[in-house]
């Protein structure tokens, strides 16, 4: 029991981290992006580093395991579910809604998830969890809406950052099926691995004209450094490493405090104003993930 304690605790720490390192991502693929780094670029070169990286320390160290061929479709699945098929829906649906509007629709990722899990799984949809997203998901909406209260509905960017949601919910599915066989740790770097070849056509088609304009400094370096090892490779094991302890339903809420890293990280560096409805929007986002790991029983709360 103390055990069982212990690795949820663990597990708690991990998905906080995770949600710190993709809080922090925005800003860097910003100076990506000002750098002229196409998308694609920047993924294609993230998982190259993760992968290049993390296959030989777990080659060295002896800890990369086996995949039983039985496998080979679910782990080709996780990685086209993400990074590819998430990432695809993301960005380019960013190209045709205002951020306000994408951050609402990606916040019903864990409501999908849950939905999801329920039919292929059979795992408890818990009322809690429900009042709690959706409690987060106004959160996010207080962060991301502008001063007007206007978003921009666009119907090809909605379905894009729609693709962006079920593509989470697939990966969901596959990611709990593997991780009872194979370590985080395996999962994450053979995700990344197996993902590489996913970017290679689009890379040669839209990207590859723009690589004599890449500005190659500190900036871009160290950012695609920090991309690669925290986000692409660290966050997605702590991420894997809590769903493991939690469950995934219990753990994809927390995505939703990704907003409160970005924006808090874009106010220190006067990239973004901190107002008094973004710090209302944090608070009730707080709230809401805190509730949606509360179980009501009996009159009784617990966690």
């Amino acid at each position: 029991m103390k055990n069982n304690q212990s690795n949820q605790l663990l597990g708690y720490v991990a998905i906080l981290f995770a949600m710190l390192f993709w809080g922090f991502s925005f800003v860097w693929i910003k100076q990506l992006l000002i750098n002229n780094f196409p998308v694609f670029t920047i993924v294609f070169i993230r998982l190259v580093l993760a992968s290049a990286v993390f296959v030989t320390l777990l080659k060295l160290q002896k800890k990369l395991q086996h995949i039983e061929r039985s496998d080979y479709k679910d782990f080709l699945l996780l990685a086209f579910y993400e990074p590819f098929l998430y990432f695809i829906g993301e960005d380019f649906g960013l190209k045709y809604v205002d951020a306000s509007f994408a951050a609402v629709i990606i916040a019903l990722i864990p409501i999908v998830i849950s939905i999801t899990m329920y039919f292929t799984d059979k795992e408890p949809i818990r009322w809690e969890f429900v009042v709690g997203a959706l409690v987060s998901m106004g959160g996010v909406l207080m962060l991301t809406v502008s001063p007007n209260g206007q978003m921009t509905f666009n119907l090809k960017g909605t379905l894009l950052l729609s693709l962006a949601v079920l593509a989470a919910s697939g990966y969901s599915v596959q990611l709990t099926r593997l991780l009872k066989k194979y370590t985080p740790a395996t999962v994450t770097t053979m995700q990344n691995f197996i993902a590489i070849p996913f970017y290679l056509p689009f890379i040669l088609i839209f990207d590859i004209h723009q690589w004599p304009s890449l500005n190659w400094n500190f900036s871009s370096i160290s950012s695609l450094i920090c991309l690669a090892l925290l986000c692409s490779a660290g966050a997605y094991m702590l991420y894997s490493y809590s769903v493991k302890q939690l469950t995934v339903s219990k753990t994809c809420v927390f995505t939703n405090l990704i907003p409160i890293v970005t924006l808090l990280t874009a106010a220190a560096i006067g990239q973004e104003a901190f107002t008094s409805i973004k710090f209302w929007g944090i608070l009730v986002i707080v709230v809401g993930v805190t509730f949606s790991q509360m179980t009501m029983k009996r009159g009784r709360m617990r966690e």
